[in-house]
C-alpha cells in the first residue's frame, strides 16, 4: 500500500479525530515509512503487543499532558487503535532537543517503552525515558 492510499484509509478510519489528519502525524507517518516500516496502532490491544513488559514500538499522538508535581509530564497517547496513559520522565523533558518539542498534538515514535501494570488491573501506563525517544514531530513541522 503506498504512502498516499494509506494516508486515506486512516482519514477514512479516524473520523472525528483530526490529530491523524494534521502535520506531525502525517510527517510521522512518512518517516516512518521511509525507513522501512510500517504504523501500526498496538494500544487497543496492548496485551498482544507487549514482549518481556515493553512495547518495543509505540507510534502516537499527544492527546493531553500535565506537569506533575516532580516535574514528570503525564501524557494520554493515542494510536490509530486506541489510548493509553504514561509518563514522560523530566530528564527527557531537560533535554534540549525535547524541551520545546513535546507538546499536546505532537506525534512521537518511541521503542522499547516500559509497561506498569498494576495487579488486578486492566489498565496500562508507559513509563517513558531518554532511551526510548526516537523521534518528536510538533505543530509546525518540525522534528527533533
Amino acid at each position: 500500500m503506498s504512502t498516499q492510499e494509506y494516508i486515506r484509509k486512516v482519514i477514512k478510519d479516524v473520523g472525528e479525530d483530526d490529530n491523524f489528519t494534521r502535520t506531525p502525524w502525517l510527517n510521522t507517518i512518512d518517516y516512518v515509512n521511509v525507513n522501512g516500516g510500517i504504523v501500526t496502532g498496538c494500544f487497543g490491544d496492548v496485551e498482544k503487543f507487549i514482549k518481556n513488559r515493553k512495547l518495543e514500538k509505540v507510534v502516537a499522538v499527544i492527546k493531553s499532558c500535565t506537569l506533575n508535581a516532580l516535574g514528570d509530564l503525564t501524557v494520554t497517547l493515542k494510536d490509530l487503535s486506541g489510548t493509553i496513559s504514561g509518563t514522560i520522565l523530566y530528564k527527557v523533558l531537560t533535554e534540549e532537543r525535547f524541551a520545546n518539542a513535546i507538546t499536546l498534538g505532537a506525534a512521537l515514535i518511541l521503542h522499547n517503552v516500559s509497561i506498569f501494570s498494576p495487579k488486578q488491573s486492566t489498565h496500562h501506563y508507559l513509563n517513558i525515558t531518554k532511551k526510548n525517544m526516537v523521534k518528536v514531530f510538533y505543530k509546525d513541522g518540525g522534528c527533533a
